[in-house]
């Protein structure tokens, strides 16, 4: 079995700008904490793993729990209220739901969600591209604090079957070191992080599907996207 991940941001949706900045506003808002411009400094690169980290040097460890709860809430509500103001501007990397809609299909693969934001927010961001997130084995930051381990989980909850190829999709350096760290191969979309293998966005479903030696995909016609027949048992509820 092929397990392919994917991250969201910046990946199957283009929300990297607006989701950093809301986060951004909350933590400043909520603790009066400004963000490290190079994310790459945290030591967990989640959304959960960087409040935690910042939770640590700005709190006292009573207050830690209540303040995550509020950071996250109000995070949560304004993803929620940007998606309703603007929802012309929340838009699917060119391709993204026709790839996941054709290698859903093929019978060797398994696809998979494994984001580094929070389960309700990305939810929202699937939801509004045209993605039952309730139809993909999906972990996020509210399951675990690293990504490896969220992809790990991601993976589990895909398939118990014995798996021969990894593959995670993502668009930023934590998400490549996060697939070499798992012997992960590693798909770079956009330009946000150098790789041998790159694409502008996801409309290349040929050549993406070349690339990563899916079988007897010509067949495949696109169609309805639905929950595999083992779904019940294996997603992970948004």
């Amino acid at each position: 079995m092929h397990v392919i991940c994917f991250d969201i941001d910046g990946t199957l949706v283009a929300s990297a700008g607006f989701d950093g900045e809301l986060y951004g506003e909350t933590m400043r808002d909520v603790l009066g904490v400004e963000l490290r411009s190079d994310l790459t400094q945290y030591k967990n690169i989640s959304d959960a793993g960087i409040l935690a980290e910042i939770l640590e040097s700005v709190s006292d460890v009573g207050e830690r729990a209540r303040l995550a709860r509020e950071v996250q809430a109000t995070f949560v509500d304004r993803t929620k209220q940007y998606i309703a103001d603007n929802p012309k501007l929340i838009r699917e990397v060119p391709g993204a739901v026709a790839l996941v809609e054709v290698l859903r299909k093929s019978p060797n693969v398994r696809v998979c969600i494994a984001t580094g934001g929070w389960a309700e927010t990305a939810a929202l961001k699937l939801r509004a591209i045209g993605l039952d997130p309730r139809s993909l084995a999906m972990a996020t930051s509210s399951d675990a604090l690293r990504r490896t381990e969220i992809m790990r989980l991601a993976e589990s909850w895909a398939t118990k079957a014995k798996v021969t190829r990894r593959t995670y999709f993502g668009d930023g350096v934590w998400d490549k070191k996060a697939a070499a760290e798992l012997g992960y191969d590693f798909v770079a979309v956009g330009d946000g992080v150098g790789h041998q293998v790159a694409f502008p966005d996801l409309q290349d479903i040929e050549g993406i599907v070349r690339q990563l030696g899916v079988q007897q995909i010509a067949q495949v016609r696109p169609g309805p996207i639905g929950p595999p027949p083992d779904a019940a048992k294996l997603r992970r509820l948004a």
